[in-house]
C-alpha cells in the first residue's frame, strides 16, 4: 500500500560546515539531547481559499504537467495579489508525471488561495514536537580511488545530516515504496527548487523531501544532490547502505552506476539530477552556490567519464527510445519546463558548463 497522506515528519538535524568552511545556520542545529522539531502539514485541494490550523512556512501544490497557476497569500495586512506558480514537470519512471510547485509563504501568512487544479499543502518546518534524529552526517566521493592527496574530494552533508525522515520511504508494512535501482551514467541535469529560501537550508531539503516523498507518494526525494546558496551540498536520492550517495559503490569512468531518481521524466535512468535550492526566474544563483556547482559538475564528470561538451542520444535502459539531448544540461533541455529559472539558463552556457569543460585551475 503506497502512503499517501503525513501530518508530521523529520525536520532540522546538526548542521554542518559548508563546503565553503562557513558556519551552518543557526536554525539548522538540533538540541542537545538530539531531538529536532517535526514537519506538520495540511493538505488541501486547489481551487478555493484555504486557512490552515497551524502556522505555515511553505505550500507544496501538485497539478498537470504543463499546467500554469498562480497563488496569493492572506496577511493580517489583508490579502497580497497573485503570483504566477513555476510548476515542474518531473515525476517517477512507471507512474505518471506531475507538474510540482514549491513556493515560500510570507512572514505571518494566515492563509492562501491557488487557482489551479491539483492539490495543496501547508507546511510548518519548524513547530513540531521533537523527534529524536542520529547517524553520521558528512559523507564525501574523490575521484581518485582512495581520496588520496592531490584527488579531487566532494564533501556533503547526509541525509541523517540534514534530517530525512527515513520513515517517509516504506508504507505502513515496512515495504520499500521507491526500491533503489542503478544504471550506466549516460547525463547530468540542472535543477532549481524555484522558492525562495528560508532562513534553515535544511529545511528547505526537507520540504522538497516532504513534496517528493509524501505529497506526490514517491517515497523519497527526487534528486540525487542539492546545493544551497552558501554552497553546501546535500545527498539527496536515497541509494543504499554502501555510504557512497548517488553510485552503486564507487564510481569509476565507463562502469559508474546511478541510483534512478525522479527529476526529468522519461529520462531518469543514468541521469543525475543536481538541484540549486531557491528561484532563478528573475536573479541569478549567489556566487557561491554557482561554484559549488560547478565543483560538484566537475567531479561528477571526471567519476562517471560524462563529456560535458558532448550532445549524446540518450538511451532509456527499458525500452531503447532515444531521446536527444546534452550530456551536461538543463531540466528545460529535455522536457518542456521553465527550469532552471530564466535568469541562470540564459547564462548556463557560460557560467556552469564552459566552466566545468575547462577543468580545476
Amino acid at each position: 500500500m503506497r502512503r499517501r497522506t503525513f501530518l508530521t515528519g523529520a525536520t532540522a538535524a546538526a548542521g554542518l560546515a559548508a563546503l565553503s568552511g562557513g558556519p551552518a545556520p543557526r536554525a539548522a542545529l538540533a538540541g542537545t539531547d538530539g531531538t529536532v522539531p517535526r514537519v506538520l502539514a495540511e493538505t488541501a485541494p486547489a481551487g478555493g481559499p484555504v486557512r490552515p490550523e497551524r502556522p505555515f512556512d511553505v505550500v507544496t501544490v501538485t497539478g498537470r504537467p504543463g499546467s500554469r497557476g498562480a497563488i496569493r497569500f492572506r496577511t493580517p495586512s489583508g490579502t497580497g495579489g497573485w503570483e504566477p506558480l513555476h510548476l515542474h514537470s518531473e515525476g517517477r519512471e512507471g507512474e505518471e508525471p506531475v507538474g510540482s510547485a514549491l513556493v515560500r509563504a510570507p512572514e505571518g501568512a494566515t492563509g492562501y488561495e491557488a487557482d489551479i487544479e491539483g492539490s495543496t499543502a501547508a507546511v510548518n518546518l519548524f513547530d513540531g514536537e521533537g523527534l529524536r534524529v542520529g547517524g553520521p552526517g558528512q559523507a564525501s566521493l574523490s575521484a581518485g580511488d582512495t581520496g588520496s592527496a592531490g584527488s579531487p574530494v566532494l564533501r556533503l552533508r547526509t541525509r541523517a545530516g540534514w534530517g530525512a525522515d527515513e520513515s517517509w520511504r516504506f508504507d505502513d508494512e515496512g515495504t520499500d515504496l521507491w526500491p533503489a535501482v542503478f544504471h550506466p551514467v549516460q547525463a547530468i541535469t540542472v535543477h532549481h527548487t524555484a522558492m525562495a529560501t528560508t532562513g534553515d537550508h535544511a529545511a528547505d531539503v526537507r520540504a522538497v523531501y516532504y513534496l517528493h516523498a509524501v505529497e506526490q507518494a514517491w517515497g523519497d526525494i527526487g534528486y540525487h544532490l542539492l546545493i544551497d546558496p552558501e554552497g553546501t551540498v546535500y545527498e539527496g536520492r536515497h541509494s543504499g547502505g554502501d555510504g557512497v550517495p548517488v553510485f552503486s559503490g564507487p564510481p569509476r569512468p565507463g562502469r559508474a552506476r546511478s541510483v534512478t531518481a525522479g527529476h526529468a521524466f522519461g529520462v531518469n535512468h543514468g541521469n543525475i539530477g543536481v538541484c540549486l535550492l531557491g528561484d532563478f526566474t528573475d536573479a541569478l544563483p549567489t556566487a557561491a552556490a554557482q561554484d559549488s556547482l560547478v565543483r560538484v559538475l566537475r567531479l561528477l564528470c571526471a567519476v562517471t567519464g560524462v563529456d560535458p561538451r558532448a550532445e549524446i542520444d540518450y538511451t532509456h535502459p527499458d525500452t531503447g527510445a532515444l531521446t536527444p539531448g546534452p550530456a551536461l544540461g538543463r531540466h528545460r533541455d529535455w522536457l518542456a519546463t521553465e527550469c532552471p529559472g530564466e535568469s541562470f539558463a540564459e547564462v548556463f552556457e557560460t557560467a556552469v558548463r564552459d566552466r566545468v569543460a575547462r577543468g580545476p585551475a
